[in-house]
């Protein structure tokens, strides 16, 4: 249920057509023409009477010397009304229109047909003829409520209220049994916000004993006491009282159940919604309104299995329906059921096989399957100005590279920028391929073009800066990442790296720390973040500060060298030399670039040599408690 229960009244229209012009179980009389009667009948509906149009679809030859009396004329008219109810029963109603028109020409006085011709205008739009149809089938008969309703229809949608409410009044004259009309002109008032007026509608038709539809009346009533409430002058359970009341009398009513359920969740009642649409659908269901919205509450909840069934009822009811497909598909992924998953976007694919969402999402499920070459034939398979291309590039690139296969990673990347150079995250991609593969001058020229094509891309710039580090260039690096931090102060990469080159560098230290500690409050227990702030700590002579924060990094990840290193660091200026060793060993056993490697290496042979040298001083030093030796 929208959660806008103002009335509009446009929509009632519709329900004109299904009221007073389908269903009708007479005509009027065809009228008098150039003093010739006309005794014949035109049937309602093409489905309701069987054999209603003539044997042959032609127009009844004239036999030689036959008068053009009635019976011919009743002929031509039936033949063409025919004709046009076909029409428009097909969906044609450009020709319905013309053989209504056919239809006058033999009766221009005929109302009925009038009517059908202005419901042919309203399809297409065409307001002001429908209007001028609708009030020259009155002018024929005054008394033709269905040709009032429509008016009044037409009226309501224009916003003419008062005209619209005087066509309703005539059919309560003319037909007090009519129980649409004052529903309509309840619903006038409400959409006037004249709300006692509307009440008075409602309430009336609701109570009254010969209102077979008294249950739709109250279904009103209670919309209307929800528009009071949103307007501040009512409340919920008068709203949840009229709805009760609507399904006490019909209890299968799904309108009223959805509002009543909408008025349980809107209260914090959502337990209570849940149990009363999964009761309507044992009861009374399954029902694929009350389906599509217990699914939905069952999603949100994460009750998947329950979500399924209604979703499954819904595919049911509609099998076309791939918005329905598409969904169950998801819940299946949510579910991590890709075998069934895979099924079921592949029968999305069969019947829409161009849509680059499902063909995206069923390479992510191959990916989660680990099935590779699978996923990447999928992702191939997104066309260029798909909004899914970018993505698809990305994740074809990645598993490439978890491969690797850098060079179809590369290549793959490079190809889709040439196709279409204008995807930031694309550039980002390859920048990161070619830092992996070590090709840093390659990697600066990239980005360096890409951040001048998007300036204003703060991760491009950050890319660019850690790429001007690697190849030793510490002014630029601090520029570049200052420039991030010009475009998001909140940046936590750039805050964390720009500390880390200012501690490094041993400068700047009161404003390194500053940015380390905004980047911890942004990000908190984030090893990398925390080894930052031990390591200014440290090179602000606060090592015992440093050591705390430094266990805590190497706590949250023990498999990064340069934490292992730092807080080695640490311990050796605290004269704990085992325990610096013990991480210096750590550090080597996860360090992959050889020139750290050596560094740390230096640093075990340090302690080693101390401790050489420490054996040694004390084998020639006697104990302070042996006897002085003698001359």
């Amino acid at each position: 249920m929208p959660s806008d229960h103002r009335f509009k009244l446009n929509q009632f229209i519709i329900v004109l057509f299904g009221v007073g012009l389908v269903g009708c179980a007479t005509r009027a009389p065809l009228k008098e023409s150039q003093n010739v009667e006309f005794d014949g009948v035109y049937r309602e509906s093409m489905v309701d009477v069987v054999n209603r149009a003539p044997q042959s679809m032609s127009i009844p030859e004239l036999q030689t010397g036959t008068v053009i009396d009635n019976y011919h004329l009743q002929a031509q008219a039936d033949y063409h009304f025919s004709l046009a109810e076909t029409y428009s029963l097909e969906g044609n109603s450009p020709r319905a229109v013309e053989e209504y028109k056919a239809t006058l020409l033999y009766d221009q006085k005929s109302g009925l047909v009038r009517l059908r011709l202005a419901t042919e205008y309203i399809k297409q739009g065409l307001v002001s003829q429908a209007i001028e149809q609708t009030k020259q089938a009155i002018e024929v008969n005054p008394n033709y409520d269905d040709a009032h309703m429509l008016l009044g229809g037409l009226y309501s949608a224009l916003h003419m209220y008062d005209d619209a409410v005087s066509e309703y009044q005539t059919v309560i004259k003319n037909a007090p049994e009519n129980m649409d009309a004052p529903l309509f002109i309840g619903a006038i008032y409400a959409e006037q916000r004249k709300y006692s007026e509307s009440e008075n509608y409602f309430e009336a038709l609701a109570k009254n004993p010969k209102n077979k539809n008294a249950h739709q009346a109250w279904y009103y009533l209670g919309r209307l006491k929800l528009e009071k409430k949103n307007n501040g002058v009512g409340d919920a359970h008068a709203a949840e009282s009229a709805f009760k009341q609507s399904l006490a009398l019909r209890p299968a009513y799904v309108e009223s159940l959805l509002a009543l359920g909408q008025v349980y969740s809107s209260t914090g009642r959502r337990g209570e919604m849940k149990t009363l649409y999964r009761i309507f659908q044992e009861k009374y269901g399954p029902h694929p309104l009350v389906a599509e919205e217990l699914a939905k509450v069952y999603i949100e909840d994460k009750e998947y299995a329950a979500a399924f069934d209604q979703l499954r009822i819904l595919e049911a009811n509609d099998p076309a329906d791939l918005n329905v497909k598409t969904k169950i598909a998801f819940l299946l992924i949510e579910q991590h059921k890709y075998d069934e998953a895979i099924q079921q976007l592949e029968e999305i694919l069969a019947i829409e096989p161009n849509s680059d969402k499902i063909t995206f999402y069923l390479g992510a499920v191959y990916e989660e399957m680990k099935n590779y070459s699978a996923a990447i034939a999928s992702f191939q398979k997104v066309p260029t100005e798909s909004t899914y291309f970018q993505e698809a590039i990305v994740h074809t690139a990645y598993l490439y590279k978890i491969g690797s296969e850098f060079d179809k990673a590369i290549e793959t990347v490079e190809n889709a920028i040439k196709a279409n150079d204008s995807l930031p995250q694309l550039y980002a991609m390859l920048a990161s391929l070619l830092d992996d593969t070590k090709q840093y001058s390659k990697a600066l020229k990239l980005l360096e073009v890409a951040v001048e094509k998007f300036p204003q891309h703060t991760q491009l710039q950050f890319y660019l800066g850690s790429v001007q580090d690697r190849l030793g260039n510490r002014a630029e690096t601090i520029v570049s990442m200052q420039r991030v931090l010009g475009m998001d102060q909140n940046h936590v990469q750039a805050l964390n790296y720009l500390a880390y080159s200012y501690a490094d560098q041993g400068k700047q230290l009161d404003e390194a720390e500053k940015l380390v500690r905004r980047a911890l409050e942004l990000q908190p227990n984030d090893g990398y973040i925390l080894d930052t702030l031990g390591w200014v700590l440290y090179k602000k002579g606060r090592v015992n500060e440093a050591v705390r924060v430094l266990e805590a990094a190497y706590k949250i990840q023990p498999g990064e060298s340069i934490i292992a290193e730092h807080l080695g660091d640490a311990y050796y200026h605290l004269q704990m030399p085992e325990k610096a060793k013990r991480l210096y060993i750590r550090a080597v056993e996860r360090e992959t670039n050889v020139a750290t490697i050596e560094k740390i290496r230096s640093k075990l042979l340090s302690i080693d040599q101390q401790r050489t040298n420490l054996r040694t001083e004390n084998s020639t030093r006697l104990p302070a408690s042996s006897p002085t030796p003698a001359p």
